[in-house]
């Protein structure tokens, strides 16, 4: 590997565990300055009607912070079962496989959820971020589709908060 590609892959590793952690942390502020002002936010298994693309730096920011609330008394984590950051043959481009475990507060329900995550740099910023998810687990876990959308706000919600 030469050594633009080890750097670059350094680089990407430095900003997956510093998204990671400013994440954990809900700062905002500090988790959108990591991403280009392009940046691509996507979730190719959205549910009907929901959106699954957000796009540069304020509509991703807008939604992240709209789900931090939503979430807020809703589920606890209690840990992940795995996590694995698998690096790509692109430097710039790494993926992150985890497994959370955690609880519905309302319902009791676990919720088991298992995530694959694709992220790609460009010029030392995030540009994009593409998660696969069920989202059948989590509606499960909170009661079905209804109170999955009542609890996490409805396709309309979602398409005038951005």
């Amino acid at each position: 590997m030469s050594q633009d590609a080890e750097t670059e892959r350094a680089a990407m590793q430095h900003t997956v565990q510093r998204y990671l952690y400013l994440f954990s942390q809900q700062s905002w502020d500090e988790w959108i300055d990591l991403w280009a002002d392009d940046g691509v936010l996507e979730f190719p298994f959205a549910p009907a009607g929901r959106r699954s693309r957000y796009v540069g730096k304020a509509d991703i920011l807008a939604y992240m912070k709209a789900v931090a609330v939503r979430m807020a008394g809703r589920i606890r984590s209690e840990g992940l079962d795995y996590f694995h950051v698998h690096a790509m043959r692109d430097p710039a481009t790494t993926c992150l496989e985890m497994g959370v475990r955690g609880r519905i507060l309302e319902t009791g329900a676990p919720y088991l959820q298992k995530y694959i995550s694709i992220l790609e740099m460009k010029g030392g910023k995030l540009v994009l971020y593409r998660e696969y998810w069920n989202p059948l687990v989590s509606m499960d876990a909170n009661g079905g589709r209804e109170a999955w959308t009542a609890a996490f706000g409805s396709p309309e919600q979602e398409e005038t908060a951005s």
